[in-house]
């Protein structure tokens, strides 16, 4: 029972060193029941989602300024968000 307790804490310790998005990153992971991966999978992931955000804001302050508005809004990052979809993913 002590092991276990200790064990846990040692979980616990390492998590608290661990950046906030990567953290959010290993909770979805664990909310889509994947338990076991290599740690690597989660920098992948958030290089991924780094470079995907980015782009998404990039398109957005592109159509921001076609509009000629100084700032982008929702409705810019929906149409950056689509045209991304359209482009990159493919449906079934």
């Amino acid at each position: 029972m002590n092991s276990e307790k200790a064990e846990k804490a040692k979980v616990s310790a390492q998590i608290k060193h661990v950046p906030k998005d990567a953290q959010v990153i290993m909770s979805i992971l664990k909310e889509l029941n994947i338990q076991e991966y290599e740690p690597r999978v989660v920098n992948q992931l958030l290089e991924f989602t780094f470079r995907y955000v980015t782009c998404i804001l990039d398109d957005a302050k592109v159509y921001a300024n076609h509009a000629r508005k100084k700032t982008i809004d929702l409705e810019d990052v929906r149409l950056a968000t689509e045209m991304t979809l359209d482009k990159s993913f493919t449906g079934p």
